[in-house]
């Protein structure tokens, strides 16, 4: 089951109607502080607890607000749960300023009331992970009401991280390899005088409790235990980068990526690596969530939008939050090709599917033709030896053209040039093959065949683009069997891709 549309009216700063068409997989909501996006997920957590907004959150000088929210997919989570009628696919929440208030889920054959869907596994619907999420105190109690309930803090904690340590549990090695990969060691539990307790064990009779670890430890341990059990939910996550050190963030950032594949996520941040993270997730959609003052009044308005999946709108919005150009970060490698195909295909798959580490290191670039190859090396070098970054990026980019004859010409040209100011001439590669085509599956190769002997340009152009989307979508498709036949017909390109990356550890 999963979210596509919320509609939300007179509910605090959004004094009009917004309606939001959503991702199925990641929605970021990104803005300053009391823009409005912890609105939007307490209008998601209603579909789970039905106090999340009250009519004491309706807008000011309004006499009524009103939710709704469109659930795609619900008939397998009620015929699995049998918590609630497979037709229903809509839930309305109106709040009145008299203080009543009225909960109704709909489908084809009318209504009935609702209070919310359980907060208890496996029933739940929702894993809420908002700004209230820390407790004073662990609860060490480890029972079946601690071990499933979803209460959106930490309470619970030790009861979850014991269910998961147990090896015979089908999570446990995803959650022990999310430990290591994002906290660098296991968390477990150890018996207390109540129960049990999460610690770090050091020896048989001496460990470190978790409350003696910094709260970044519990913020991640948090997400970790539900994101290894949960299949088919939905998440609601605020500002996942709190007191999480970067290089622990991109770790869980990149679990946050891999459950997307069978969960939704909502993730309200100010962080421009969530944001630049999982904004570059394909199908992931950003909102601009923006707060401004009503013309001659004090009262607050919030808006929301969708951010356009467009270079420039995305770099106005990381400038919107007070990010300067040198703080986006920088690519540790650079990858410039000679044709588009290429680039497409090597950046949206052959490094996903063989080489992930390149992912949030090395940017792909094509040049679109060979005349341009050099020029834009050219401005690369050139840009750094302008910002005095010359000896960091030195060596960290690699220059791959067809085979040819004037390619060959080019890449001997360039290896000769800048390997007089030290530049290795192994950054300057050529393929064996002229059309990056006939690395494609066997299984197109008759396609490609037809298409390299027409003598058009136009229609050839045209021919190939078509051919590429052709193979995007059976690559989307049937990803285990493109990955198979791709290790082998472009097996050549992924060794190159291999020895960038081991080049840049």
């Amino acid at each position: 089951m999963w979210i596509s549309q919320i509609r939300l009216e007179s509910i605090r700063g959004f004094a009009s109607q917004y309606s939001l068409d959503l991702s199925q997989k990641i929605n970021l909501f990104v803005g300053q502080n009391n823009a409005g996006k912890s609105t939007i997920l307490n209008t998601i957590l209603l579909l789970q607890r039905q106090n999340s907004l009250t009519f004491t959150d309706i807008t000011l000088g309004n006499e009524q607000g009103r939710v709704e929210i469109w659930l795609n997919e619900l008939g397998n989570y009620a015929r699995k749960y049998s918590v609630i009628d497979p037709q229903y696919n809509k839930v309305i929440k109106t709040f009145n300023k008299n203080g009543s208030s009225e909960g109704v889920i709909k489908g084809a054959n009318g209504g009935v009331g609702f209070g919310g869907f359980p907060e208890i596994e496996p029933q739940n619907v929702l894993y809420p992970y908002l700004s209230k999420r820390k407790v004073a105190n662990y609860d060490e109690s480890v029972n079946l009401d601690a071990t499933n309930s979803v209460t959106g803090n930490f309470q619970f904690l030790s009861a979850k991280i014991a269910r998961l340590c147990n090896v015979n549990h089908p999570n446990s090695q995803a959650y022990q390899q999310a430990c290591e990969e994002i906290i660098g060691f296991p968390i477990s539990t150890v018996a207390s005088g109540n129960g049990q307790k999460a610690a770090y064990i050091i020896e048989s009779f001496t460990e470190i409790p978790l409350s003696a670890m910094g709260e970044g430890i519990s913020n991640l341990l948090g997400l970790i235990v539900d994101l290894c059990i949960a299949e088919e939910k939905i998440f609601l996550i605020e500002e996942p980068e709190n007191d999480i050190h970067p290089k622990a963030l991109k770790a869980l950032l990149a679990l946050i990526e891999k459950k997307s594949t069978n969960n939704q996520f909502f993730i309200s941040t100010h962080s421009n690596i969530v944001t630049k993270y999982l904004g570059s997730i394909e199908s992931a959609k950003i909102f601009r969530v923006a707060m401004s003052f009503a013309q001659n009044s004090k009262l607050p308005i919030s808006k929301v939008e969708e951010v356009a999946n467009a270079p420039s709108a995305r770099l106005q919005l990381l400038e919107e939050l007070g990010y300067e150009p040198f703080d986006f970060g920088q690519w540790k490698a650079w990858l410039i090709l000679e044709e588009s195909s290429a680039e497409v295909t090597i950046r949206n798959f052959l490094i996903p599917a063989f080489v992930p580490k390149l992912k949030t290191k090395l940017r792909t670039y094509s040049a679109r033709s060979l005349g341009e190859v050099e020029p834009k090396f050219k401005d690369f070098n050139n840009l750094f030896v302008f910002v005095h970054l010359e000896e960091i990026y030195k060596n960290k980019a690699w220059v791959l053209v067809d085979s040819g004859e004037n390619e060959s010409k080019i890449i001997s040209e360039m290896q000769e040039m800048y390997s007089q100011s030290g530049w290795d001439k192994e950054n300057f590669l050529q393929l064996s093959e002229h059309d990056f085509e006939k690395y494609y599956p066997d299984r197109f190769q008759e396609r490609v065949n037809e298409i390299l002997v027409i003598t058009n340009k136009k229609q050839k152009m045209e021919s190939k683009k078509k051919l590429v989307e052709e193979v995007k979508q059976w690559i989307k498709d049937f990803p285990d069997d493109a990955k198979q036949e791709f290790a082998i017909s472009a097996k050549e390109v992924i060794d190159i891709l291999k020895t960038i990356n081991k080049k840049t550890e």
